[in-house]
């Protein structure tokens, strides 16, 4: 029984794969083993053994192996031309009892061999078989570490003091098999089969582990080929690119933000809060007025709440601070100027003039405009004032002389370049005065300052024949002449379109 009992084993080797694969890696390889060789009897004679195989796997669970192999058996009781020495060809099936994907797989074998023998110095051969258990041991892609034992039967038919024998080993051995070629089965060709591949999508080039998922360093969950901080220290937490978490991208990981919530773009400090330049509490950001002085009560708008001339705009953003109370202002705190002719709104008489026209002082244009009428002026359908008279605002003399004030100076030269807009118009030059004085010393007052109007025009390249002067005195008062702000008004010069 004992005999034949390996048939029974040995026919496992055949039974089919019992859990269905879909792939297995095909490559030829060769492997070369060294080993002892001993027999079954109770002396236990032993010696060296060698193989070299070449083999594949030709089913999942299936693989077929071509070998030669020598082995010396040192018989103890034999002198050494009388040891047993043995040379096969042969042929295994290799039954595996785990998946390839294993680093460890271990194996049943089923061996067939003719062998050549020296044994008690008589040379012969035979058939043989042998049944063995053994595991690889997978080292890379290409090479596995191998380890076997074997029980051989060697049946021998012949002559002589070996014949009709049968002859019992084992053999024990160690070796490596290499296997020739890429994996067939390494769809993302990283150097692991698809069996065991837990990271089968890996771009080609990216470093790997033996399980085929990128390498990561750092142990942060980012894997190195897309970490672009790849020595985060252990424990903290990162984001997509592997470096520290910085939900609101401002530069500052979470972990030290003390705002972490800053819009994108905002320019923060050290700790992640918005900067607050001026230190008024408003960041710089939202601060409309960013260099407001240290300790200055701020509104929302990092602007000074004081609002010095009370048109509703702080100081910091007043470019006119000091607007007569009640004037509508605009933004910038200045007054509004409707129609864009350089004269505030409050202070126009013709608030509509044409786009682009050029104005008097009084915000009126000489010809094609409509200026609000004086109280007791006629007026036409539209409401305009009929007479187009024209006060020069602002043109005054020295006391109880002709000679233009500095500020008239700077009015008439505006003056003189509307005039010289409307080439074609002829105007009256009118002087007046207020009350005090007697009549015939205002008319000729008024007349000189009238005249001293016209030729400071003259001078300024205004044509003298466009001009008439006229003096008028006291007899054309626009105001009372019971108080000094009306005799202020009443001491004028207006111009007096005629054409």
């Amino acid at each position: 029984m004992r005999k034949y009992g390996w048939l029974i084993v040995a026919s496992m080797l055949w039974v089919g794969n019992a859990f269905a694969q879909t792939d297995y890696d095909g490559r030829w390889y060769v492997s070369p083993s060294v080993g002892i060789v001993f027999s079954d009897k109770n002396d236990l004679d032993s010696g060296i053994a060698g193989s070299l195989a070449v083999g594949r796997s030709i089913a999942p669970y299936l693989g077929l192996e071509f070998e030669g192999g020598y082995s010396y058996l040192d018989v103890k009781d034999l002198s050494k031309q009388n040891d047993y020495k043995r040379a096969i060809l042969g042929v295994s099936l290799m039954q595996y009892l785990a998946p390839e994907k294993w680093t460890v797989r271990p194996y049943l074998l089923g061996n067939v061999n003719g062998h050549y023998l020296k044994f008690l110095d008589t040379n012969t051969g035979g058939a043989g078989v042998g049944l063995g258990l053994g595991s690889f041991f997978n080292l890379s892609q290409n090479l596995d570490f191998r380890v076997e034992g074997r029980y051989n039967l060697d049946f021998v038919n012949g002559k002589g003091p070996v014949a009709d024998s049968t002859f019992y080993l084992w053999t024990a051995t160690a070796g490596l098999r290499w296997k020739f070629g890429a994996d067939p089965n390494d769809d993302d060709g990283d150097g692991v089969p698809n069996s065991r591949d837990k990271c089968p999508g890996t771009p080609k080039g990216v470093t790997v582990y033996s399980d085929g998922c990128p390498t990561d360093l750092d142990g942060d969950g980012v894997p190195d080929y897309l970490d672009k901080c790849p020595n985060t220290p252990k424990g903290t937490q990162v984001g997509p690119d592997g470096c520290e978490l910085d939900s609101d991208a401002d530069g500052v990981p979470d972990v030290r933000d003390r705002c972490p919530n800053t819009p994108k773009g905002v320019q923060v400090d050290v700790n992640g809060c918005p900067l607050d330049s001026d230190g008024d509490g408003v960041p710089d950001y939202l601060d409309k007025c960013p260099n407001t002085p240290k300790g200055t009560k701020v509104n929302a708008d990092g602007c000074s709440t004081n609002d010095s001339d009370g048109d509703g705009i702080p100081d910091d953003l007043d470019r006119c601070a000091n607007t007569p109370k009640g004037v509508a202002v605009g933004p910038d705190g200045c007054p509004l100027d409707s129609d864009g002719d350089g004269i505030p709104d409050y202070l126009d008489e013709c608030p509509h003039s044409p786009p682009g026209a050029k104005v008097l002082p009084n915000g009126c244009a000489l010809v094609g405009d409509c200026r609000k009428p004086h109280p007791g002026e006629q007026v036409d359908a539209n409401g305009c004032a009929v007479e187009q008279n024209f006060v020069l605002r602002g043109v005054k003399f020295e006391f109880d002389s002709d000679r233009l004030t500095p500020e008239a100076q700077r009015i008439l030269d505006q003056v003189a370049v509307t005039l010289q807009a409307y080439p074609n118009v002829k105007v009256e030059v009118e002087g007046h005065t207020d009350n005090i004085g007697s009549e015939a010393y205002n008319l000729g007052l008024s007349e000189r300052r009238a005249i001293a109007v016209k030729k400071y025009l003259t001078d300024h390249s205004v044509a003298a024949g466009r001009m008439t002067p006229v003096g008028y005195g006291e007899t054309r008062p626009i105001d009372t002449n019971d108080t000094d702000a009306g005799r202020e008004n009443n001491r004028r010069v207006e111009l007096h379109v005629v054409q």
